[in-house]
């Protein structure tokens, strides 16, 4: 049965001065290995390249955060993440540049 990972992952850009950034990423996924590899696959069509994997785990659909509406925010994000198979990306936030 599928379940929904997320990820919280520090990116830099392939072939590119720029530093990167981070960004929250929710997957449906049969397993984490393969959450983690169709990850890196999407990445990879953006051109972009993990650089720290802070943590991959199933979402807990109770998590509570700072407040009622981040709470919707990241629940809308996996719920959008469970009706589809392709990574669902959260803001990407890029590092300033150095």
């Amino acid at each position: 049965r599928m379940k929904v990972y997320w990820a919280s992952i520090e990116y830099k850009y392939i072939n590119n001065t720029l530093k990167g950034g981070f960004v929250y990423v929710f997957i449906k996924a049969r397993s984490q290995t393969d959450a983690y590899e169709r990850i890196i696959e999407e990445l990879n069509q953006m051109k972009l390249s993990i650089s720290v994997l802070e943590f991959l785990r199933q979402y807990d659909e109770s998590t509570k955060w700072h407040d009622a509406k981040e709470t919707k925010h990241y629940l809308n994000l996996y719920n959008l993440a469970n009706r589809n198979e392709c990574c669902v990306f959260d803001t990407f936030y890029a590092y300033e540049h150095e």
